[in-house]
């Protein structure tokens, strides 16, 4: 698979009742922009970005949503950081450093970095040789 850029996945989970964010960074993913405004009768517009991710299978690191909130490392590699794929979270093209934090959060993101989306659909592709295996992440 051809790639394009990194990314910055932030895993959102829930703590103490509130959204907490685990912050993993990602080598080698495809990314596809689509950068667009939907105008409203009223006469305003809003922003309809969208981003089409292939991200390989052969990052390592991915378990299943329901592994990854249990905390269950099926990998055995206590060097590699887990990650997962679920609806919410939220994906900054590039490496970034930042943490989200109650004082810095998606919001201070967004206005710090252009293409900050939150994920919309996860598809497991898994057609043809495993270089081609991935997911393919729509994020709004």
């Amino acid at each position: 698979m051809m790639t394009n850029a990194d990314l910055t996945l932030y895993n959102q989970y829930i703590e103490d009742r509130k959204p907490r964010f685990q912050r993993v960074q990602l080598k080698g993913v495809m990314w596809e922009n689509r950068k667009a405004r939907n105008v409203l009768a009223s006469g305003g517009n809003i922003a309809a970005d969208q981003a089409a991710i292939y991200i390989p299978m052969a990052i390592p690191g991915y378990q299943s949503p329901k592994a990854w909130r249990a905390g269950q490392d099926e990998s055995g590699d206590e060097d590699v950081l887990t990650w997962t794929l679920q609806t919410g979270d939220i994906v900054v093209r590039g490496l970034v450093e930042d943490e989200l934090t109650d004082e810095f959060g998606p919001a201070a993101l967004k206005a710090k970095y252009d293409d900050v989306l939150s994920v919309s659909s996860v598809d497991t592709m898994e057609a043809g040789s495993e270089a081609m295996h991935h997911w393919q992440v729509g994020a709004k």
